[in-house]
């Protein structure tokens, strides 16, 4: 059984400690909560799902109520306290069900469920389909346990999403990328460059906008097409992530002097991502295949990519 202390107690019962905070600090309450809640996997009943929120905030009322009787005696707080931590995770979830269950494709006759919708919403959106970095340990809980995982990404397509972040990917990108000038380009909308700035990394994101019926592009991704943009911003390091199979612009990322390094994040398929002409004959890079960083792309699939290209040393 776990211990807490009199400080956390108060803390926690006073909202001061977040959501994300207690998950970190208390992961076993993760999967029990998911458990109580797998009831939820093959229903749309609203009232059901009311009834579960009614059970939880009851659960915490009575435990908030016993512990504060009780003084924060010892013995109280460790028997009620892990129902205030599991219901504020319950909660924080279940939030989330009104914009998971609305999500569709394009057809409009698939969809997901509830219980898949509101883990996917938390999981890997901060709201509406704006994503963020992923828990790679709460994505992994989390992922064995969806129903029809393999509906995501032909939902979220449309939209010119073709992957997502983890978390320890975007540290690793941010150790290779370091002080030096980087640029992004055929970025969409942005979304790697947004989470590569906010680890202090320097980055530009463009694109040419040409998906503009499908991505909604945010201000900062800057309107330039790849060969204009390399030749403004002459960046040491070049991102590109899915890029489009034989496309003409990655080939101007090789005739840039100033790029030391190009990283892509995409597949090992030539048909689905990438103009691997331009990769095989890039006569003044290494091609590297990263094992460790094409794990950290999501969802988790062999035939995700992450490749590095080096610029050779100049021969004496």
């Amino acid at each position: 059984m776990r211990t807490f202390t009199n400080d956390t107690a108060r803390k926690i019962l006073a909202n001061e400690i977040s959501v994300e905070t207690l998950l970190h600090q208390y992961p076993e309450y993760q999967q029990e909560v998911l458990q109580e809640l797998s009831v939820l996997k093959n229903t749309r009943n609203a009232n059901l799902i009311h009834a579960i929120i009614d059970k939880y905030s009851a659960s915490a009322k009575m435990a908030n109520h016993k512990i504060s009787r009780s003084g924060f005696n010892e013995k109280t707080v460790n028997a009620f306290l892990p129902n205030v931590i599991k219901a504020r995770f319950a909660l924080h979830l279940l939030e989330q069900l009104n914009i998971s269950a609305s999500s569709k494709t394009s057809a409009g006759n698939v969809k997901f469920n509830l219980w898949d919708g509101m883990i996917l919403q938390k999981l890997l959106f901060k709201k509406g389909l704006e994503r963020k970095p992923v828990s790679l340990g709460l994505f992994r809980l989390c992922w064995r346990i969806l129903l029809n995982r393999k509906i995501l990404m032909p939902l979220v397509n449309k939209k010119g999403i073709y992957c997502f972040y983890s978390k320890p990917l975007i540290n690793e990108l941010s150790s290779l990328i370091g002080d030096k000038k980087c640029l992004e380009i055929a970025a969409g909308d942005g979304t790697l460059t947004k989470f590569l700035n906010a680890k202090n990394i320097s980055c530009t994101a463009t694109d040419d906008y040409s998906w503009k019926h499908y991505i909604d592009y945010p201000a900062f991704v800057e309107q330039a097409d790849a060969k204009t943009a390399l030749h403004k911003y002459s960046p040491e390091v070049v991102l590109c992530s899915w890029p489009v199979p034989k496309n003409p612009y990655e080939k101007h990322v090789f005739k840039t002097n100033s790029v030391d390094l190009y990283i892509v994040l995409g597949t090992k398929d030539p048909a689905v991502t990438g103009d691997f002409d331009s990769y095989y004959s890039a006569d003044h890079f290494t091609m590297e295949f990263s094992e460790r960083l094409s794990s950290l792309l999501l969802p988790p699939s062999s035939e995700n990519a992450v490749y590095l290209f080096r610029r050779k040393p100049v021969s004496s």
